[in-house]
């Protein structure tokens, strides 16, 4: 009998009065419709599912968001012990989410790379194990089920939007492009400007460490991608492109109006092609946007960074 898999299929949208606007087909993929709330469910909950096979019954990881909160699920649905090891900038209301899930929450470092080095300090027992948040095979692999899902619903279109952070979800996306034979749908990426790791490789078509991060787009907080998500971008001749913390909130805002769901501005980033009809978009006639959604902001925050703006 085959696992069960964690994740969930979700929702593929037509948005009616945005293609309307647009004269375009344009479709959003509901992945904020998770159970943990964003996408990384599906590659984070595979590689739980991985390591518990292999005898391991403590997952530990580092992260402040979306993907501790996926594996704390994961951990939770297992009935497998997890400990998250977060930055002191998370937010309260994030971290109960995670004690929610009946995971430990450990505070500690500044930033994500000082809880990172801490977490797998605490993977020395022969039963624990380190989880990734976004650079691993098995957790690209699970990604890339988003797209058979995709397939089973629409033909390939011309274009997609897909926002990148690590360039996990990425990697997954262009993985199952490859295996669904999307071989015309572009792949675009979205970034917020002070987040731009993948726009900057990919201009000079080789991994670019960002000196600081400086973007609300927390989710999107990777100084520098997966190794693998620049082979795949320059493989698939991908194009990029970067918005403002701004256009991302209104393009959240949007969403918000048009659908009931507030995502986080990483996610912004990607809708903010559409809402506001990019010119990378010009040649494209139908569009999927990957809606990876996010836990990470709630209303409050919501408003008080547009009351900043």
């Amino acid at each position: 009998m085959p696992i069960q898999t964690l994740h969930q299929p979700t929702p593929l949208f037509y948005a009616h009065a945005l293609s309307r606007r647009l004269q375009k087909n344009i479709y959003f993929k509901m992945d904020c419709h998770q159970p943990s709330g964003s996408f990384k469910i599906r590659g984070v909950g595979k590689r739980c599912q991985e390591a518990a096979a292999e005898g391991y019954r403590h997952f530990v990881i580092a992260s402040g968001g979306n993907a501790g909160l996926a594996v704390a699920y994961a951990g939770w649905k297992m009935k497998i012990k997890t400990t998250v090891v977060v930055p002191r900038s998370t937010a309260l209301f994030m971290q109960q989410k995670i004690k929610d899930l009946e995971a430990q929450v450990v505070v500690h470092g500044s930033i994500w790379n000082e809880s990172n080095d801490y977490a797998q300090q605490l993977t020395k027992a022969a039963d624990c194990i380190y989880i990734p948040p976004f650079d691993h095979p098995t957790i690209w692999e699970g990604h890339a089920t988003v797209i058979d899902e995709c397939a089973q619903e629409i033909a390939a279109p011309d274009a997609l939007i897909v926002a990148v952070g690590g360039g996990g979800y990425f990697c997954g996306v262009a993985q199952g492009i490859e295996r669904n034979k999307w071989s015309k749908t572009s792949i675009i990426t979205a970034e917020t400007h002070g987040t731009a790791s993948m726009h900057k490789a990919i201009k000079a078509q080789k991994l670019i460490s960002l000196d600081k991060i400086d973007s609300i787009a927390t989710s999107l907080a990777a100084k520098k991608v997966a190794a693998k998500a620049l082979d795949y971008a320059l493989k698939h001749q991908v194009s990029s492109y970067t918005v403002s913390d701004r256009q991302s909130l209104m393009a959240c805002r949007s969403f918000l109006d048009d659908t009931g769901i507030l995502v986080e501005p990483a996610c912004g980033a990607a809708l903010a092609s559409v809402y506001n009809n990019m010119e990378i978009l010009n040649a494209h006639q139908t569009i999927l946007v990957m809606v990876c959604g996010g836990s990470s902001l709630s209303i409050e925050a919501f408003n008080q960074y547009m009351r900043q703006e």
